[in-house]
């Protein structure tokens, strides 16, 4: 039964985890990752009075990021529930972007912090941050490499002969 005759006959089976959709699951993970560092702490003061989580230290940055986390989310759906590869290459190649724009927007906030460098130190949350950030730049490059389409059997190959000596 095909992905496409199964999600037909149940709705429950429209996301199928299979092998097509195993060079996904990196970028899933870390998109949930960068997610979860937003509620980290990102910033503290050298003296260890104060700490700031992302939310609280970013105006739009926050909700940019949770947007851009988003993104390897709509790829692996797409892997799971399309028959064909095109919208999925696209949301591999929009994950490459969104994991980049992450990489550098979190670098730019890792060494523009708010405050004097003096006082404001920078935490294990914003570090956890940009791994998370690099780690859905790979996953997103990694998944561009899958041409597979779920429920979709290989083409045939063509027998050849062999050259004459």
């Amino acid at each position: 039964m095909s992905l496409v005759a199964a999600a037909v006959t149940n709705p429950f089976v429209v996301l199928v985890i299979s092998a097509e959709t195993v060079p996904t699951r990196p970028a899933v993970v870390s998109s949930t990752a960068l997610i979860a560092s937003l509620f980290l702490h990102w910033y503290g003061t050298e003296t260890g009075g104060a700490e700031a989580t992302a939310w609280q230290a970013f105006g739009i940055l926050d909700v940019v990021l949770v947007l851009l986390a988003l993104v390897p989310v709509a790829l692996f759906a797409t892997q799971a529930t399309r028959s064909s590869p095109a919208i999925p290459v696209f949301f591999s190649v929009m994950t490459i972007v969104a994991g980049l724009l992450a990489v550098l927007l979190i670098l730019l906030r890792i060494v523009f912090q708010p405050g004097p460098n003096a006082l404001v130190s920078v935490e294990p949350g914003a570090w956890l941050g940009l791994a998370a950030a690099v780690l859905v730049l790979a996953g997103g490059w990694r998944s561009t490499r899958v041409e597979s389409m779920p429920g979709m059997p290989p083409p045939p190959v063509r027998e050849m002969p062999a050259p004459a000596p």
